[in-house]
């Protein structure tokens, strides 16, 4: 555990960091399928680019997945040491990873269009959108396909590494347990957690996916629902929050402690109870 706690901090870090910024920093109102909206948060509310606040949001998501990555590929490095060609070169990956999270939507800032001429094009293309939203409205790109493409390719190529390191990572430690190279007890436990935070980390990541599946979808049959593209938002900035949950119930330590917790306050208050009940008796029997 000792070896891999501070990666799985680094993924609860972003997680949580991603929910605040969603819910309250940025708050976003997304016109899908325009890549269009506007920024409800602080940030407005202190005067910060819209464009920046886009890229923020971007790049913690980005950052959300890449944190994932890296503590299946810890444990794969673990588990494989004896992989020399990898030991060499994952540095090198997982800085060129944390380089392209960073700055592969910086490019897209420079397309922004002048806002006074996108701003009525796009109600003009949403045409039901003035039925119900009347507020400013800001464009990032009026054609959003590059952005979603290249949005689109970077994720797909996480993901597949992420499913490779899983299924690279699993095979390891059933050969592992066929060369008895470990004690079973010690293999059974990497086996158990390596589960655990297999399904603690599958469960958020679907979190973020699904919302993204329906965005690709409207910006590609460009079909509008504002209701949708708000459940998506709500959806995703919750991510840090059901990460949490899967942690406490998935772990056993944590459950435990959560489970003990839980049965302390019962048992306290049951004590308090009682004891109120008899001083109220006994103050009845001397009446």
């Amino acid at each position: 555990m000792g070896t891999v706690k501070w990666f799985m901090f680094n993924v609860h870090f972003w997680s949580a960091l991603l929910d605040v910024t969603l819910s309250l920093l940025v708050i976003p109102y997304m016109l899908f399928p325009a890549a269009a909206g506007y920024a409800l948060g602080l940030f407005t509310m202190i005067g910060m680019d819209l464009a920046l606040q886009t890229t923020v949001v971007v790049i913690e998501i980005g950052m959300t997945v890449l944190s994932i990555l890296v503590l299946f590929e810890n444990r794969y490095t673990f588990l494989a040491g004896s992989n020399k060609l990898w030991i060499r070169a994952r540095r090198i990956f997982i800085g060129f990873c944390y380089v392209v999270a960073c700055t592969y939507f910086i490019p897209f800032n420079f397309m922004v269009p002048d806002q006074s001429l996108a701003g009525p094009s796009v109600i003009q293309r949403l045409r039901t959108l003035r039925c119900f939203y009347s507020g400013p409205i800001f464009v990032l790109t009026q054609d959003a396909t590059v952005v979603a493409w290249t949005t689109a390719v970077k994720l797909l190529a996480e993901f597949t590494f992420i499913i490779a390191l899983v299924i690279l990572t699993f095979l390891n430690i059933l050969k592992k347990n066929k060369v008895a190279s470990l004690s079973k007890n010690t293999m059974a436990l990497q086996k158990k957690f390596f589960v655990s935070i297999t399904i603690q980390t599958a469960i958020p990541i679907a979190v973020i996916i699904i919302p993204l599946v329906y965005c690709a979808y409207s910006l590609a049959y460009e079909f509008y629902s504002q209701a949708m593209n708000n459940l998506c938002f709500l959806v995703i900035s919750s991510h840090g929050l059901v990460s949490t949950i899967a942690m406490l119930l998935i772990h056993e330590p944590y459950r435990n402690v959560l489970f003990r917790w839980g049965k302390a306050e019962r048992q306290s208050r049951t004590m308090s109870i009682s004891i109120a009940r008899s001083f109220n008796d006994r103050n009845s029997t001397m009446h």
